[in-house]
């Protein structure tokens, strides 16, 4: 059997309506043999029930290999044990419970955890390999932090009913409660959206997700106007310096709610920082919703959750497919610090114009392992933690970061960079 996209956009950014991008090569179920009555019903329901599974595998395949290659370093898609045990607690249903076990079982060959390894290493672990440190269950950073690593690629969101028509996705429980969607909880609807957004945003570089329309979380911050949090322009031509404001912008929010300055209750429409204001000013959301969306259980450890995204948006710096970076000059320290400097940005790429296997290659193991020069992506981790530790305010930890993103004389407007 086969797998083809349908003919048609599939998304409408500005519309209310979602369609399918996935269907199976003929959209028939297989002719079966007639023996008896009993025996060709029992066949006909087993064979359907097969065939439905063996698309999802195939699904399955075709997301860890084209879905999960856009932003961002590689994520583990099974999810930590944090994650996989939530979901064998409320799989929305015999099907979806299938999928998330093979998002546990059988993706990780398709993916590397690299986003959790720079993670587990900025915590001190210094095992050789990937075996302990890409671990996502290892036990150096806490499970809530590797759940904000991963928070950035795959934010909590919700539906309706009328924008969730055409796809597999389920918006309600039983009893008319919204149902939380995220990729661990429901692969295929996940991938069908991201799938038709980024054959829109491709065929259309104008017509932006974006708060104005209300689109998914997901497909803000990996192709409309939240790819800040993956240190992305959100589209070719973005000054440097635009850039540049929304990162350290997240990055003064997020050190907030780690310093405690913003809870759980706090309305996002009352955070006085710009890129607040901009993105989610007009949500009605409480930080809450914001972070922690149908998982209460992760809401007495927010300060770990917005961390995590710091850690995720920081990291994604050191990826060449995200950012065009210079090489540190040896030695040389922050201003007023003992903290040494990485190498100054060139260029925020956009990833509208982007060829996402080479986006893919340049967010891989490898290219970590191949970049570790001095500060790395590991040692700027393990200096925010420090300072975390340290219960460091924002007249430190601001300072630091507008050294990690500090700019060359002659940064470049975005563009696709070479990929």
């Amino acid at each position: 059997m086969t797998l083809r996209f349908a003919s048609g956009v599939g998304l409408s950014v500005f519309g209310p309506t979602t369609t399918s991008l996935l269907s199976s090569a003929t959209g028939k179920r297989p002719s079966l043999e007639k023996k008896d009555a009993a025996s060709s019903a029992t066949s006909a329901s087993f064979a359907t029930r097969s065939n439905v599974v063996t698309r999802q595998v195939l699904t399955i395949g075709l997301l860890a290999t084209s879905v999960l290659q856009a932003h961002a370093f590689d994520l583990s898609p099974k999810g930590t044990r944090y994650d996989r045990d939530a979901v064998k607690a409320w799989a929305p249903s015999w099907l979806d419970g299938i999928l998330s076990s093979l998002a546990e079982k059988g993706l990780p060959r398709f993916k590397q955890s690299v986003h959790e390894e720079i993670t587990h290493r900025a915590y001190e672990c210094n095992f050789e390999g990937v075996g302990i440190c890409g671990n996502p269950d290892a036990e150096y950073a806490t499970p809530h932090v590797i759940a904000g690593v991963r928070w950035n690629d795959d934010p909590p969101f919700q539906l309706k009913s009328d924008q969730a028509r055409g796809t597999s996705c389920k918006t309600t429980y039983a009893d008319g409660r919204p149902m939380t969607i995220r990729f661990i909880t429901q692969p295929r609807c996940w991938g069908e959206l991201f799938l038709a957004a980024e054959k829109q945003i491709k065929a259309n570089p104008e017509n932006a997700f974006n708060a104005t329309n209300q689109s998914a979380l997901p497909l803000r911050s990996h192709f409309g106007d939240l790819q800040f949090i993956h240190s992305m322009a959100s589209a070719n031509g973005e000054y440097p310096a635009e850039t540049r404001r929304k990162i350290l912008s997240w990055a003064e929010f997020t050190w907030g709610v780690v310093s405690g300055d913003y809870q759980l209750g706090t309305w996002l429409k009352d955070v006085k920082l710009p890129v607040v204001e901009q993105f989610f000013g007009t949500s009605g959301w409480r930080v809450q919703e914001l972070f922690t969306l149908g998982d209460p259980s992760l809401r007495a450890h927010l300060g770990d959750i917005a961390f995590g995204s710091l850690l995720h948006m920081v990291e994604d710096s050191f990826a060449a497919g995200h950012v065009d970076r210079m090489e540190p000059a040896s030695g040389e320290k922050c201003g007023g610090s003992q903290h040494r400097a990485p190498g100054p940005i060139q260029e925020f790429h956009s990833y509208t114009h982007q060829d996402s296997a080479k986006h893919a290659d340049a967010d891989s193991r490898t290219a970590f392992v191949n970049n570790r020069l001095t500060p790395d992506v590991v040692d700027v981790g393990r200096t925010l933690i420090a300072l975390r530790d340290a219960k460091a305010g924002w007249t430190e930890v601001g300072p630091y970061l507008e050294c990690v993103y500090r700019l060359t004389p002659t940064a470049r407007n975005a563009t696709a960079g070479n990929f």
